[in-house]
């Protein structure tokens, strides 16, 4: 569910900085949480994604924008 809110607020068409600094260190943790309950062979590369997609939102402005 977490997930699902992150990346709905991502592709909303008004961002401000501040909101997306706080998400970062949410996804930080939600990705925590779910390593937690799955075992190690679950992640690969993909699931660290939105820690990225959060930094190119951060320099790039929405997604709908680009």
């Amino acid at each position: 569910m977490e997930i699902n809110h992150l990346f709905r607020d991502i592709c909303s068409s008004k961002l401000n900085v501040d909101y997306i600094e706080r998400l970062e260190t949410n996804i930080i943790k939600t990705i925590y949480k779910l390593e937690m309950i799955f075992p190690p062979s679950f992640f690969d590369l993909m699931e660290h994604l939105p820690i990225h997609l959060l930094y190119k939102v951060k320099v790039g402005g929405p997604v709908q924008y680009r």
